[in-house]
């Protein structure tokens, strides 16, 4: 599988641009956060997800670290970064905004046979996000 996708990906991300980003994913794809119990399913919900955390978090930014091919696409571990500004529907109400983040993560991606994503699972310590944003003292 290409590691253009990833980069892809990455790169679509911390230029916040949604059009790109959901680009990468096929029409119906599914996305799982373990971490916080959600999954979105095709590319208006993931849309709207990227918007939602762009606007809590508008400098935040992802800096790939491994991709490794697999038989049925890719398995990338990133870190995330960046400051809890604004609202996050899916963090507790609690978090504390200004609040520094960064988060080592592993992303399983099933790449179609056209070279988008199919199915995306995102791995991280959720322990340690909640942490981060003083929902949890360090």
């Amino acid at each position: 599988m290409s590691v253009k996708l990833a980069e892809r990906w990455v790169n679509s991300f911390n230029e916040h641009d949604v059009a790109a980003y959901v680009a990468c994913y096929a029409e119906n794809a599914i996305f799982e956060d373990m971490a916080l119990h959600r999954t979105f399913r095709g590319r208006a919900e993931l849309a709207g997800f990227f918007e939602q955390w762009r606007a809590a978090s508008p400098e935040s930014r992802v800096d790939l670290d491994r991709v490794l091919p697999t038989e049925s696409g890719l398995v990338i571990t990133w870190t995330g970064r960046g400051v809890l500004s604004g609202h996050f529907p899916h963090l507790p109400p609690t978090a504390v905004r200004g609040s520094r983040i960064e988060l080592p993560a592993i992303s399983v991606l099933d790449v179609g046979p056209d070279g988008l994503i199919i199915h995306h699972t995102d791995y991280y310590d959720a322990f340690t996000l909640l942490q981060q944003i003083g929902v949890f003292a360090a």
